[in-house]
């Protein structure tokens, strides 16, 4: 066999044959040899021949071009063959010209190289040995003249280039590709981004498009287009022997600066494990780019283990000292290399068997390919660890997104950690009752059922899971059943006649979801479908006997829910007439209240929302037996809500009508409340939380809203309720008018201040008449703009317990902030000074000023959880401690306005975080005690361990002998408001 050569402008041909001369063949002479050569041979136990993967996806890729020239995607995993099936689809289809593009220099050297030869298939008995191997392209820039191009592709069967080559090419080079080629094939398809592809592909979309990956998901996040017509899972790959487990070994260090030095050491640990046991393995060491990989190296791998010679490779070490690095690697003198990902997509070094991943993909498809080349089976090197941090908020995100890319990745994750702390895992550990094939490539884990359910009673000892194929169509629908855990889960196709052709060819076609959940224990089983027909059908199958609870009884879901509104009511006459059913919603809800304890009327549906104790909840229920939640969740979620909501539909002791009694009732008034108002909040319709887009501008300046703070300027119980927005630079004062059944808000003191919301602009007064604020009263009642919501029962007295008296001497307790010269006469110092000296903090933060979460924000590390602590300080209106109700209002108004961050405790960092940013650019600081790698850390535990939040009311002003009843009053309201919310302890700290 000889190689002929042939250099056309910068690019060269390539071709091996037999024949004597230096000429290159006609591809015409080549596909002519391949009539009849193929053979579609399947490897046996003792005979060689085509996997299964590839004999199934040759066997796809002809039945496809029969009937289809659209394109086509392959999904094979890595290490399953994917190039032999290229030469084997190009060869046995006899294509006359094929380009092939592919994401990597050494992958185009490789692919080019193995068309040459036609890798393995002739050496297996595929491709019989008169067949002569193709001429190919390795396109390595791009042709000088379209007249090179033009004579590069009349004598090649095969072009192997990549897409960052391919997109330089002008539109008359891409023309002329696509007039001489008959197929395009795209290798590694999940590499190249969607809208680079989508400009190419319609340049060459009279080619013949095959695209092979080894996950149908980009790297850019979005799904590779063309029909799948052929996905080989990763659980068969593994069951047929292409790859070995997996173990997965996590870190749990919290210090990030100590990430990296603990992921080595567990790597050398297991390397010196694995050559201990007889396996010659050899660790990569993978670094996001290579700034980090020479950081890892010169800090880390090369001072510390040095014994294993550790290497360096990327696109900056030259050309010699990567060979020589490659070759150490090869001979096993080296036993750790440190590189940018894979070092070069293609290396094939089978003893890379521990990979210490230092910096987490932020795509998962790559994920699945850098794991992947771990794992594959060779002789007598055993089983492969990867090993990572996962004490970082990345890897939840990255975990769920493992689980909804990958159908099968989880077989292959065996986790070597604690399940109980790696929580992570509770629906993985759920999935594994489930038998994954039964749903086609669907997991547990990629099933988001929204929150319902029926309830039933049984008291049957067994079901007959079995007769669940008596009710659907098992040609139509996918099953697995979990019997260990009695829980069914259905997938169900129905196609049904679109109404606007007779074309029988179209269908509508929908999906259905039903999960049946069945808990012996408390003799009651749940059903949650799609259809919401078939619930009664699916009992009667499972069980010989049961009962739906409905009618009065569904009404106790509800019970428990505090500062429950209900937001709708349907109502059916308990009598015949011409009106059976009426709906009320809104401030008509009051009606439909009083209307449902008529004897007249009976409750049809309602839905409502309040608090459970650990923040906001929301459901809704109907008399037939349904209740719901606006929720989307994973299946053991919805298991454990089943199972609580059971807990009161089953309490007979529950009296529907006493929810009624208490529910919260908005109404629309004529006049402000005979009140004093005490707290003031941003219009609820603004998430403050999560939304970090919401700016409001005074001139050319853009304020985030979290740099304004919204507060009362009066507390008056029968004057015009005024409040102002702003901060130390700008502020505008407003104030609310009501009468007639209307209100207005009038800008008293005018700065044009403009707020963008939802892509509008408004003055901000407009935007109150459209958002009203919250305003909070001393009898706890609620006012948005002229609806008043009551409460229905007074809050528990105020627990004495919770007051602490501190001695204030040196401390001017009308001086309520440090500032940055740190007052040591002001409130706010003598309060930081105690929590330092108590020695139990890692974090006293001053977060005093506009847009606080708190004047002080503590943090105290603990074994068992993370406990946080708010403390709203507040200057006295008296020059000392008395019994005055004022120097309570604003105080209690930020206590309750602070809640909201309990909602998200990850929040309270981040926020802490910008408040640092924005104040080191002033050259100050914001820590008393800690620093950003201190919260960075302990964000970090809040993932796994519990958050506990306490809030602190610190006013001297007050006598802790001389409280009121009308200062125990406001006490008591913000006490109900912090428990019933999130179960918050109100403590006060005065004199």
């Amino acid at each position: 066999m000889r190689e002929v050569k042939m250099t056309v402008g910068n690019n060269r041909i390539f071709q091996i044959h037999a024949e004597a001369t230096t000429e290159l063949l006609p591809v015409e002479k080549i596909v002519d040899s391949w009539r009849n050569v193929f053979s579609f041979n399947a490897q046996g136990d003792n005979s060689p021949g085509l996997r299964p993967a590839q004999l199934g996806a040759i066997f796809s890729i002809k039945s496809h071009w029969i009937v289809s020239n659209e394109p086509a995607t392959i999904v094979m995993p890595t290490g399953t063959g994917k190039t032999e099936t290229m030469i084997a689809a190009v060869v046995s289809e006899m294509i006359h010209r094929t380009l092939i593009i592919v994401p990597s220099n050494l992958l185009r050297k490789q692919t080019a190289e193995k068309f040459l030869t036609f890798g393995i298939l002739q050496d297996i008995g595929t491709i019989s040995p008169s067949a002569l191997k193709p001429t190919v392209t390795s396109l390595l820039k791009t042709p000088k003249e379209l007249s090179d191009l033009e004579a590069i592709l009349v004598k090649s069967n095969v072009i192997v280039t990549t897409m960052s080559l391919l997109q330089r090419f002008s539109n008359d080079y891409l023309a002329v590709i696509s007039e001489s080629c008959d197929t395009l094939i795209v290798d590694e398809a999940h590499h190249i981004a969607a809208n680079t592809w989508a400009t190419v592909k319609y340049k060459l979309k009279k080619l013949r498009c095959l695209q092979f990956t080894a996950t149908p998901f980009r790297n850019d996040g979005k799904k590779v287009d063309g029909k799948i017509i052929y996905n080989f899972p990763l659980s068969m790959a593994q069951e047929q022997g292409y790859f070995q487990q997996i173990n997965f070994l996590p870190i749990f260090e919290f210090d990030e600066d100590k990430g990296d030095i603990s992921i080595a050491r567990a790597a050398v640990a297991q390397l010196e494990s694995d050559l201990k046991a007889g396996y010659n393995h050899i660790i990569l060491v993978r670094a996001k780019d290579k700034c980090s990989a020479d950081r890892l190296y010169n800090s880390i791998y090369h001072p510390h283990f040095v014994g294993y010679n550790p290497v360096l490779i990327h696109s900056d070490i030259s050309v010699a000292d990567r060979n020589i690095a490659l070759n150490a690697l090869r001979e096993g003198t080296s036993r750790i290399v440190v590189c940018v990902d894979m070092f070069g997509e293609g290396i094939d070094i089978p003893s890379l068997k521990i990979a210490a991943v230092h910096d987490k993909y932020k795509s998962l498809p790559i994920t699945l390919q850098f794991i992947g080349r771990f794992a594959r089976s060779s002789e007598g090197l055993g089983a492969a660890t990867v090993i990572t941090n996962i004490a970082n908020d990345e890897l939840n995100e990255s975990l769920q997104e493992l689980y909804a890319q990958d159908s099968d990745w989880n077989i292959l994750l065996h986790v070597l950690a604690n399940r109980e702390i790696n929580k992570e895992l509770s629906l993985q550990e759920l999935a594994q009752g489930f038998d994954t094939a039964s749903l086609h490539g669907m997991t547990i884990q990629q099933l988001q059922p929204k929150i319902s359910m029926i309830a039933y009673s049984t008291a049957e000892k067994k079901w007959n899971p079995d007769a669940i194929y008596n009710v659907f169509d098992p040609d139509n629908c996918f099953f697995t059943i979990n019997d260990d855990n009695g829980i069914i889960v259905i997938v169900e196709k129905l196609d049904s006649n679109i109404d606007w052709t007779s074309f029988k060819g179209i269908n509508d076609t929908n999906w259905h979801l039903h999960l049946i959940y069945w808990n012996p224990k408390i003799k009651a089983f749940f059903i949650n479908s799609t259809n919401k027909n078939i619930s009664d059908t699916i009992a009667n199958a499972l069980f010989a006997q049961s009962e739906k609870i409905s009618g009065e009884k569904v009404f106790r879901c509800l019970y428990g829910i505090k500062r429950l509104m209900l937001g709708t009511i349907g109502l059916k006459s308990a009598i015949d007439g011409p009106i059976r059913f009426r709906m009320f919603a809104g401030i008509d809800i009051g009606n439909g209240i009083a209307e449902s304890q008529k004897e007249t009327s009976f409750k049809s549906n309602l839905f409502g929302a309040g608090y459970s104790g650990e923040g906001k909840v929301s459901i809704g229920c109907s008399y037939k037996g349904r209740i719901w939640s606006k929720w989307v969740e994973s299946i053991d979620y919805w298991i454990n809500w089943c199972n609580e909501i059971a807990s009161r539909l089953q309490n007979e002791e529950i009296n529907t009508s006493q929810i009624f009694e208490g529910a919260l009732v908005p109404e629309i008034i004529d006049e402000r409340p005979l009140s004093a108002p005490y707290g003031i909040e941003w219009p609820i319709d603004l998430d403050l939380i999560n939304d970090n887009g919401i700016f409001i501008s005074h001139g050319f300046n853009d304020y985030s809203i979290y740099e304004l703070d919204i507060k009362l300027t009066t507390h008056s119980e029968t004057d015009s309720i005024r409040f102002s927005v702003g901060n130390s630079v700008v502020s505008e004062e407003y104030e609310l008018h009501i009468s007639n059944r209307r209100y207005e808000f009038r800008t008293i003191k005018t700065s044009g201040l403009i707020i963008k919301h939802r892509k509008r602009e408004y003055k901000l007064a407009e935007f109150f008449d459209a958002f009203p604020p919250r305003i909070k009263f001393v009898d706890q009642s609620m006012l948005e703009g002229n609806l008043l919501v009551r409460m229905t029962s007074m809050p528990p007295a105020f627990n004495l317990g919770r007051i602490s008296a501190w001695d204030w001497s040196g401390v001017d307790i009308r001086k309520e902030s440090q500032g940055i010269q740190r007052d040591k006469q002001s409130i706010q110092y003598r309060v930081i000074h105690n929590l330092i000296s108590s020695n139990k903090y890692c974090v006293v933060f001053d977060d005093d000023g506009a847009g606080e979460i708190a004047d002080i924000v503590s943090i105290i590390d603990e074994t068992d959880k993370i406990k946080i602590q708010f403390y709203h300080c507040k200057y006295a209106h008296g020059d000392h401690p008395g019994a005055r109700v004022a120097d309570l209002y604003e105080v209690c108004g930020q206590a309750e306005k602070s809640i909201k961050w309990c909602q998200e405790s990850s929040a309270i960092i981040d926020r802490l975080m910008r408040r640092e940013s924005s104040r080191s650019q002033s050259g100050g600081t914001r820590f008393e005690i800690g620093n950003l790698r201190k919260l960075r850390e302990i964000k970090n535990k809040m993932r796994i361990l519990r958050v506990q939040v306490e809030i602190f009311i610190v006013q001297p002003g007050i006598d802790s002998k001389a409280l009121t009843d009308d200062m125990l009053r406001i006490l008591s309201g913000t006490a109900s408001y912090l428990m019933d919310t999130y179960s918050i302890d109100l403590k006060v700290i005065c004199s």
